[in-house]
């Protein structure tokens, strides 16, 4: 894994946001059409550098999160407002009806627990060098998705 500039939430050079309504638009399409329906929305702040978007299906929940410059998509369980710690979750007809809606790209539980020595971090500018070495992530999830401030 080679990720881009901007992956950390932390590029001044990097203009592109995602579009929260898009995003929560795609999410209530992809939703309906596994027959779930879309529970909450946080946008992203200051902290963290994603956007979240709860669905519930039957008794299932999950949160699908939309990194707030890349188009990176990951699922992971839902977490009590204040907890900083995401499980990154598979769902694999979550993840066909959002790729059939979007071009974004669906990160698997295997590619967020990627250890963060295995990820070629050339492509990132020094400012993102120096969060790396002041949070000290361990997977490419906890770099790619985080509550950096």
């Amino acid at each position: 894994m080679k990720p881009p500039p901007g992956t950390t939430g932390f590029n001044p050079r990097s203009s592109h946001q995602a579009d929260s309504a898009r995003f929560t638009a795609t999410c209530h399409h992809a939703a309906r059409a596994i027959g779930a329906t879309v529970t909450g929305v946080t946008p992203a702040g200051v902290t963290p550098n994603f956007h979240t978007i709860d669905i519930t299906q039957a008794q299932h929940h999950i949160a699908v999160l939309r990194h707030t410059t890349l188009p990176f998509i990951a699922f992971a369980r839902p977490h009590a407002n204040g907890d900083v710690t995401i499980t990154f979750v598979d769902h694999p007809d979550l993840a066909a009806a959002i790729t059939n809606l979007t071009d974004v790209q669906v990160l698997t539980v295997n590619q967020l627990q990627t250890p963060l020595s295995q990820v070629d971090l050339s492509n990132l500018h020094p400012g993102e060098h120096d969060q790396i070495r002041y949070w000290k992530p361990t997977t490419a999830g906890e770099l790619l998705f985080n509550f950096w401030d």
